[in-house]
């Protein structure tokens, strides 16, 4: 319902878009708060971005695809991976983790699939007129609220080059082998983009069968490896998920004070570990990183490095121009190409939402909390984050506040005083999770009934 006409009552009925990691946690928290939910996945399966081969057309997930975040950062608060698994596990193991996620809380009669919203409209005085296709059949349905977690790596992104390529080009969104969809056997690949995708296919790529491997970067990042010596390279850093304790003496600073003393303690901590390794990629044809390392979302990569030193990587600037069979980088060296893949990135986007709800021309949303649009209590947006640490457990933190505004445990201020402390979610320097967590519960427990 719009802000202006909060009542007293109970939203019962909820409407959650998308049966990715974050759906199925924001359902699950939601029935187990008392509400009646329906979540839709147009997919025939669960697990999102996570399911190899996903029929809906829009997963991202490729054969060697694993975790960037180990089993203990990225776990929800009740429901742990098992201890045998390997620590950074493979998307077919995430996707088993889900379903048996669905099946130990017991809500898989609550996901409809191949069921996709087309839109969602807000009623007058509140609530929402959503029209699903579900198995062919549309049809539209009322509810108090609306949960979007249709997640945000789905609407690849490509960038334009002047000139004409006679190669193949696609997005990383398609990639799911060396052989496929392109066969890059005796051939040579560009990688555009270096975020963890790109890094991977590089190295995947490099090590298989292709003549040369470039990876191009417009640029730089700080690039971390994830483990060394064998052990977690995130093993014992504080505060990496949204249930840890917050030590007192950061509990007693206002909120953006405590985040900038921790960011400016794990900018200094990754410079002093890392900064002699972000000098050797450098010197191998990398862009220079930017002094601050969380000011982009660091990649990792546990290869890379080795991959450019052994030179079955190489590494090359932004590209200039397609030339036919060729393609100039911007310091003008003109190399032969044949298939040029770009790990480029996702546009934020909810097609079912108008624009003027959701205003993503920016790549982003200011959100309350990281949650809520100013104007609308009825409308929450899960899995919108860029976190130090894992996506899940904070989609997670965000369905239990968005729980308690439904129930009526937890009552959002005006719409002035959100508007006033909305922060964009994604342009921003990369958020703790234990301090996020914690904000979400101080706030609660301050707005509280």
């Amino acid at each position: 319902m719009s802000d202006q006409n909060h009542s007293d009552r109970a939203e019962n009925r909820v409407c959650v878009v998308g049966g990715g990691p974050s759906g199925l946690a924001a359902t699950k928290t939601l029935l187990q708060r008392g509400l009646d939910v329906d979540c839709y996945e147009m997919s025939p399966h669960i697990g999102g971005h996570w399911v190899l081969n996903n029929p809906n057309g829009r997963s991202s997930a490729y054969g060697s695809l694993c975790t960037n975040t180990t089993k203990k950062m990225s776990r929800f608060s009740d429901y742990n991976m098992p201890d045998d698994w390997p620590e950074f596990p493979s998307c077919e193991r995430v996707r088993e983790w889900l379903e048996t996620y669905v099946d130990h809380f017991g809500f898989r009669n609550h996901i409809h699939t191949v069921a996709e919203v087309t839109d969602a409209k807000p009623r007058a005085g509140g609530g929402w007129t959503v029209t699903v296709n579900d198995n062919g059949k549309t049809s539209q349905l009322e509810y108090d609220a609306l949960v979007a977690a249709s997640g945000s790596y789905w609407d690849p992104q490509r960038p334009e080059w002047p000139g004409q390529f006679d190669g193949e080009i696609f997005h990383a969104q398609k990639y799911l082998n060396p052989t496929s969809p392109i066969d890059t056997t005796g051939r040579n690949v560009i990688i555009v983009g270096i975020g963890n995708t790109g890094c991977e296919l590089a190295c995947e790529i490099g090590r298989s069968s292709s003549r040369t491997v470039y990876l191009a970067a417009r640029s730089g990042t700080w690039i971390m490896p994830k483990t060394i010596d064998g052990v977690p390279a995130a093993e014992g850093v504080p505060l990496s998920h949204p249930t840890d304790d917050v030590p007192e003496e950061l509990v007693r600073l206002p909120e953006l004070e405590r985040e900038e003393i921790l960011t400016k303690l794990a900018s200094q901590k990754i410079r002093e570990t890392y900064g002699e390794r972000m000098k050797r990629f450098e010197a191998l044809g990398l862009p220079p990183a930017p002094d601050h390392p969380l000011i982009k979302r660091p990649t990792l990569s546990q290869d890379i490095l080795e991959c450019l030193e052994d030179g079955s990587v190489l590494a090359k600037p932004n590209i200039k121009a397609l030339e036919q069979t060729h393609v100039r980088f911007e310091n003008d060296e003109c190399v032969p190409v044949d298939v040029i893949i770009c790990a480029t990135g996702y546009r934020l986007s909810y097609p079912y939402l108008s624009k003027d709800i959701a205003d993503t021309q920016s790549n982003d949303l200011t959100l309350f909390c990281g949650i809520m649009p100013p104007e609308r209590d009825d409308l929450f947006f899960i899995g919108v984050s860029r976190p130090t640490g894992a996506f899940w457990p904070i989609a997670e933190a965000q369905a239990k506040f968005a729980a308690a505004v439904l129930t009526g445990d937890y009552r959002p201020p005006g719409e002035d005083e959100k508007r006033r402390r909305s922060r964009p979610m994604l342009n921003r320097v990369a958020m703790n999770p234990g301090l996020y967590g914690h904000m979400l519960r101080e706030e609660q427990a301050r707005g509280g009934i």
